[in-house]
């Protein structure tokens, strides 16, 4: 049970960070071309009906932006 409860939070964690990254580099992109912007919560949550989903493309991809982010950050600081 406690795995379960790890993993959820692990992925919600990494599903957030990856979101904030999709939607600050998406907010920039539509600032330089002048489009409209879409809300946060469309980076974080599935568009259609406001549930975390892990299996979908977007969720995929930020667990996987979050996951690249904090290797990073990981690396940058231990060549302090």
């Amino acid at each position: 049970m406690g795995e379960i409860i790890g993993e959820l939070i692990i992925f919600t964690f990494l599903n957030f960070i990856g979101g904030a990254i999709r939607w600050f580099f998406a907010s920039l992109w539509k600032l330089v071309f002048n489009r409209p912007k879409r809300p946060f919560k469309e980076y974080i949550y599935d568009s259609d009906n406001d549930s975390l989903t892990y299996d979908g493309a977007h969720g995929c991809l930020n667990i996987v932006l979050g996951i690249v982010f904090i290797v990073l950050v990981v690396i940058i600081i231990s060549n302090i």
